[in-house]
């Protein structure tokens, strides 16, 4: 599908030397380039998903990024959380991903927020094109939910523990379409995480990149996306499997 142009954005010579490789591509070309770089997402959690979704977005050509996590780097994190070091222990996560990521794109707008996101957050990503959750606990992924359906964004969702992961795409601006809680709604959030029974390093990385394409798509329109679908990935035995996710009547937070 072709992307069409909104409020023409004047690409430089460095603009189109960096994402040639994009432009080459006929799903996004200088059209879609110029599209990108007045969209603004908004990452929640900067840990094993969080972290190669940042790098890949950063470096696609979208204009400014949301990160919002509160805690510190430790060297647990380091197995599987891409942009630390061992440098950063001790250090608040936004700030080391800022300069990271602004070093690796000084053209990009990055605001950073040290906070745990709640319902007081709201501020934080009402003007953003979309909302990624790349937390580890349904507590929170209920909370972006709620929030991403009062603001009308779409919600990119994954989840990664041991082996197996899960992407999905919520179109929380149309009153018709199913919402994370109308899939998640009986979840005990004292469920285990990865803390508990851990994670091979590179699925958060699958998943991450995962989640980076479905936002691509998603802001340009193209392709089949995993909106109000539910991709299960299982590296042990590389699978993938995709089911559809239905709306539920029930739920009490989309109805």
């Amino acid at each position: 599908m072709k992307v069409k142009k909104i409020n023409k954005y004047r690409l430089s010579n460095s603009d189109l030397l960096r994402y040639n490789k994009h432009i080459l591509l006929e799903e996004i070309e200088t059209d879609g380039l110029e599209i990108l770089k007045q969209k603004h997402v908004a990452i929640i959690g900067l840990g094993g998903l969080g972290c190669p979704l940042a790098q890949y977005l950063s470096t696609s050509g979208i204009g400014k990024i949301t990160l919002i996590d509160n805690d510190r780097v430790e060297e647990t994190n380091l197995q599987r959380q891409i942009l630390y070091t061992s440098t950063d222990i001790g250090l608040y996560k936004t700030d080391v991903a800022r300069k990271r990521l602004v070093i690796m794109n000084p053209d990009l707008n990055v605001d950073s927020q040290n906070v745990n996101f709640s319902s007081e957050s709201i501020n934080l990503v009402k003007d953003a094109d979309i909302i990624i959750d790349a937390t580890d606990n349904f507590k929170s992924r209920s909370t972006i939910n709620r929030i991403s359906l009062i603001l009308k964004k779409p919600l990119v969702m994954g989840a990664a523990i041991k082996m197996q992961g899960q992407v999905a795409v919520f179109r929380n601006d149309l009153s018709n379409m199913p919402c994370y809680n109308c899939l998640y709604d009986d979840i005990d959030d004292e469920i285990n995480s990865c803390i508990d029974l851990g994670v091979l390093s590179m699925l958060t990385g699958v998943i991450g990149s995962l989640q980076a394409t479905e936002v691509i798509k998603t802001l340009l329109n193209f392709g089949e996306s995993l909106e109000s679908k539910l991709l299960l990935v299982d590296l042990k035995h590389m699978g993938f499997r995709t089911i559809k996710i239905t709306k539920d009547k029930k739920c009490k937070i989309c109805n």
